[in-house]
């Protein structure tokens, strides 16, 4: 919003009533942020509100038992994960896993670190 105010440029809500009818240019321009501001303030405390009512919902479901949060992507026993245990304990770095099986290099970091698949484990070539 500053940055369209710097410029000279003029912002139009189609939501808010129009200052157009106002001769005197920094009225209408001090009249204008307030509403916007107003708008923001509003916006922004109604964002707070929807998060806490998800949380406290979340918090509810979790306690009735049926709330587990997102699946994860892939389980130990997949054959794709396997798969690409088998090309980092092979030697392969975790881009080339990433390049050969599609698995994006931080999920499959992070598959690693769940695992327990370290470097120390790789065959000595």
């Amino acid at each position: 919003m500053n940055q369209i105010q710097i410029k000279g440029a003029t912002l139009e809500v189609l939501n808010l009533p129009s200052m157009n009818g106002i001769e005197d240019e920094n009225l209408r321009r001090l009249i204008n942020n307030l509403v916007i501001e107003l708008y923001k303030y509003q916006a922004e405390s109604e964002r707070k509100r929807i998060k806490e009512r998800q949380a406290q919902g979340i918090e509810i479901a979790k306690k009735k038992g049926k709330f587990k949060g997102r699946q994860p992507k892939f389980k130990e026993n997949d054959p794709r994960l396997q798969h690409a245990f088998d090309l980092f304990l092979n030697g392969c770095s975790d881009k080339e896993v990433e390049e050969q099986t599609g698995i994006n290099r931080r999920t499959f970091r992070r598959y690693r670190s769940r695992y327990n698949v370290t470097v120390d484990q790789r065959k000595k070539q």
